[in-house]
């Protein structure tokens, strides 16, 4: 039975590690954090893969573990006094940025840390990590709705405020 367990987490995993990453990365701007943060976050999934009720999806359920890790992950960094936003980007993020026009990039995810936390994190999951409206409202624990306005608000006010950055105002 464990060894079916451990292969079904392992499928899963495999599955949704990138997104997972991708998540993390959004909050840190750090490969190596990033990719600290995943491994932690896998780690619990797989310590709590027993657990899951099925009351979501299970895509839902580990971005709730997620977003959990990252807090925890943050509160630590803070007792070490460790910035948490560092300046450079590592090679495999300077290629990526460089294939879609780097500077157009760096704006709109400088703009995104701008807005607040509710509405940044919703964009963060749903763009960086895919999850659908559902998936969103069950991690974050809020409706549909406010989902989807805050995803509507955060991204018009990205528009507003890059467009006022691009004019100088």
């Amino acid at each position: 039975m464990k060894d079916k367990i451990t292969k079904e987490f392992q499928e899963f995993w495999t599955r949704t590690a990138a997104k997972v990453r991708a998540y993390m990365f959004c909050a840190c701007d750090n490969w190596d954090d990033a990719d600290d943060m995943t491994q932690d976050c896998c780690l619990r999934a797989l310590n709590a893969w027993g657990q899951f009720n099925g009351r979501a999806s299970r895509q839902a359920w580990l971005f709730g573990i997620a977003r959990r890790t990252r807090a925890d992950w943050f509160r630590q960094k803070r007792r070490r006094n460790v910035t948490v936003h560092p300046d450079n980007m590592d090679k495999l993020q300077k290629v990526e940025a460089e294939k879609s026009n780097i500077n157009e990039i760096e704006k709109i995810w400088n703009v995104i840390k701008d807005l607040n936390t509710e509405q940044s994190e919703v964009i963060h999951l749903r763009f960086a990590a895919g999850l659908d409206y559902a998936q969103i409202a069950h991690t974050l624990g809020i409706p549909i709705g406010t989902v989807r306005s805050r995803l509507h608000r955060g991204l018009k006010a990205v528009k507003e405020i890059a467009g006022e950055r691009e004019n100088g105002t």
